[in-house]
């Protein structure tokens, strides 16, 4: 090999490392199958009330912080239209409690209520409300158990068990484990 045959070799070396590391960040990001929700196992905690039963409209989302050993965990109790696995179903109101810590880098997730909006903050396109990270626009589905939906997260968001005791709803535990914080 010439010397002068390198002034071609490493460009096209260099160029073809980039779209092979762009070819895998876009299978990782956009289609590589992320895990879904199953049945959840809870660590218990803390009895905290969080709602009274009612208060909230169909996806409606009501922030709230959730006593950890670590430090308080935010979250989000959100009603839904359906049961979904690890919620709470009353009768014809469905909720959700989910932990506000993106799975990805521990970036607080923000409830993104209105879909057409969220096409043009998150580049991301979905039929309902969803929950979204702003620091590398991930999402999440409710509806879904708080999977994983788009952008960098692998995992879905941990959810809180919630009981009722008349007419008020008490956050009593988490998830197991508790992403980001306890790893996979």
């Amino acid at each position: 090999m010439r010397r002068r045959d390198l002034v071609f070799y490493i460009p096209v070396a260099v160029a073809g490392g980039f779209f092979l590391w762009f070819g895998v960040r876009t299978y990782n990001l956009r289609f590589r199958p992320r895990p879904g929700v199953g049945e959840p196992t809870w660590k218990g905690g803390p009895k905290v009330a969080v709602a009274r039963r009612g208060e909230l409209a169909v996806w409606q989302a009501k922030p709230f912080e959730y006593p950890l050993p670590l430090g308080p965990l935010k979250a989000f109790l959100l009603r839904l239209p359906e049961p979904v696995l690890g919620g709470l179903s009353l009768g014809e109101e469905h909720y959700l409690a989910l932990s506000r810590i993106c799975t990805h880098q521990g970036c607080t997730v923000n409830y993104v209520p209105d879909p057409e909006a969220a096409s043009i903050l998150y580049n991301f396109r979905y039929e309902r409300p969803f929950l979204g990270c702003p620091c590398h626009f991930g999402a999440f589905d409710p509806l879904l158990g708080g999977k994983a939906v788009y952008g960098p997260p692998r995992y879905p968001l941990p959810r809180l068990r919630l009981e009722a005791e008349g007419d008020t709803l008490y956050a009593t535990g988490h998830e197991v484990p508790l992403r980001p914080m306890e790893g996979s």
